[in-house]
């Protein structure tokens, strides 16, 4: 697959970086809001757009995380369509079925928002801190994790009843592969910091493989068909590259910075967002080397490949 574009959320200055080809355009979403005219009162001086999703045609949504709000842009004519309150401190957006899934880490719950009319149709309570949401559209379940309570909440589409998978560490990011699950995890010991890379039964959620590995890892991405992990180490400021096979492969790409959000071309480009130095670095998977490093907005978060 083929992307054209690529969007960037730049949390801290409130901003939205177009990259496509060589030209690099901010979008500004405070000049938005005012260029809408709409009397919108934010709940405080900023916005804190954190993640991004692609909607049903071609429209986007943001996840403003200090304003507790959801954007949608037309994203062709850089104009604001919409805005709408969810949950505090909503940090995570996916979308399935005309439905937009949000994980709203401070107030413990999910908003399901209807993408057709863009309008809140609940809010469900889950675990302590959800900050991630990941979607089994083979099996219609939406798995939500909760990182303060060692849980990942499972919501049926079919029932709409919700399960709880109970883990021993606290999970940060979770990736599906057909019907593998495999999780990041913060391994709170109390002394150091330690994270967990597990794959999980899709029958009973037992575990099947666990890594730990010393530092503060933000997020990851598994490579299709292959045993091949790549994490990023926000403390560190190393990509760790992990193969398993017979034995466990491990080696280490200096980034620098505090790499944080890392996205998969699905080919051989890894996009991968720098909160510390402000910029989004392109990795060459097939040689381990680094294409380019873009300086993008303040604080650049969320990753969206168009």
């Amino acid at each position: 697959m083929t992307y054209h574009k690529i969007l960037i959320a730049n949390t801290g200055e409130d901003s939205l970086t177009i990259i496509d080809e060589s030209i690099y355009k901010t979008i500004f979403l405070s000049k938005l809001i005012e260029e809408k005219g709409d009397n919108w009162i934010s709940e405080g001086n900023r916005l804190g757009p954190y993640d991004i999703e692609i909607g049903e045609k071609d429209d986007v949504y943001i996840a403003n995380s200090y304003d507790n709000s959801i954007m949608k842009i037309d994203l062709q004519n850089i104009k604001l369509l919409g805005i709408i309150k969810v949950g505090k401190n909503p940090t995570c957006i996916k979308k399935f079925r005309n439905k937009i899934y949000v994980a709203n880490s401070d107030s413990n719950s999910i908003s399901i928002i209807d993408e057709n009319t863009f309008s809140l149709i609940e809010n469900i309570s889950v675990g302590e801190k959800p900050t991630d949401i990941q979607i089994d559209e083979e099996g219609l379940k939406i798995f939500i994790l909760n990182g303060n309570c060692y849980t990942i909440n499972v919501l049926n589409l079919d029932t709409e009843k919700i399960s709880s998978i109970i883990l021993g560490n606290q999970p940060v990011k979770m990736v599906i592969e057909d019907k593998r699950l495999f999780v990041l995890s913060y391994v709170n010991n109390g002394i150091s910091n330690y994270s967990n890379l597990s794959e999980l039964k899709a029958e009973d959620y037992g575990t099947i493989m666990s890594i730990d590995l010393k530092g503060i890892f933000g997020d990851f991405v598994k490579i299709k068909g292959e045993e091949l992990f790549y994490l990023s180490n926000m403390e560190d400021g190393y990509i760790y590259k992990i193969f398993i096979g017979e034995e466990v492969s491990i080696s280490k790409i200096y980034l620098g910075g505090m790499p944080n959000n890392i996205k998969w071309d699905k080919q051989t480009k890894l996009y991968i967002a720098n909160i510390l130095d402000n910029k989004l670095t392109i990795l060459d998977k097939s040689n381990n080397q680094i294409i380019d490093n873009i300086r993008v907005g303040k604080e650049p978060n969320g990753i969206l490949l168009l």
